[in-house]
């Protein structure tokens, strides 16, 4: 077999993305909202301009907007700078950062596993793969949902963007994926629904497997994917195999 890993992102493609994050969003806007009030931040703000600032409108969220792409740390220099309030940027992001963790975390039923994924991650580790995890969450974050959506046995990596690796789509997390399991990036199948997604695959060296189950359509992924699939579930290692 030409590949020895499979490198996924986490909100998307792993997990349910928008029941979670717009019901997270919406939460951690009106919290930090709340906070810039009490610090005389600028009160005419709202938090649909907030939610738009990071690509939420309504129901929709944009496939290139920081909250489908970008880690938190992007979420909250672009709050602060409409917000102003009298805090440092500093703990503005501690306290976004927060916000977001909070609505996760109280909020268990929210967090569940895209339907096969279990199954098909199983699978693959029987195969002998290594598996990992690659994500623009936090590390709180990360951890708590990939334990209760039940994967978090699985993998062998599990890299998360909490301001002290370079963030997708930049290379950093999945060379940390090959360095933990003595692999080559040619050896890396990555997995994603955003295009952010597939530049940090083709940034690293490793292939790319884009799936539908998050923001973004086929016409966006197709560009920058090596085969775009409905979901991870429906992935065949054999085929892929025998398509590259």
């Amino acid at each position: 077999m030409k590949f020895k890993a499979l490198l996924f992102d986490k909100d998307g493609t792993l997990l349910e993305f928008h029941k979670m994050w717009l019901n997270v969003s919406r939460g951690a806007s009106e919290q930090v909202k709340a906070f810039s009030d009490n610090h005389q931040g600028n009160q005419t703000v709202t938090v649909t301009e907030l939610l738009l600032a990071i690509g939420v409108e309504g129901d929709v969220v944009d496939n290139y907007g920081l909250l489908a792409s970008n880690p938190v740390e992007d979420t909250a220099i672009a709050w602060f700078k409409m917000l102003e309030p009298s805090v440092s940027l500093a703990e503005f992001t501690q306290v976004t950062k927060a916000a977001f963790n909070n609505q996760v975390e109280e909020n268990p039923e929210w967090v569940e596993a895209l339907p096969g994924v279990t199954e098909k991650l199983t699978s693959l580790k029987q195969q002998g793969m290594y598996l990992g995890v690659a994500t623009a969450d936090t590390k709180d974050s990360t951890v708590y949902t990939l334990e209760q959506s039940g994967l978090s046995e699985l993998f062998d990596y599990v890299g998360y963007s909490d301001g002290d690796i370079e963030p997708k789509p930049a290379p950093a997390l999945l060379n940390a994926f090959c360095e933990q399991c003595g692999i080559e990036p040619h050896e890396v199948i990555m997995f994603g629904d955003t295009v952010s997604d597939m530049e940090f695959g083709r940034n690293a060296g490793a292939k790319n497997v884009g799936v539908l189950t998050g923001t973004a359509n086929h016409a966006e992924l197709e560009p920058m994917a090596d085969l775009v699939i409905h979901s991870v579930a429906n992935f065949d290692p054999l085929e892929f195999n025998e398509l590259i």
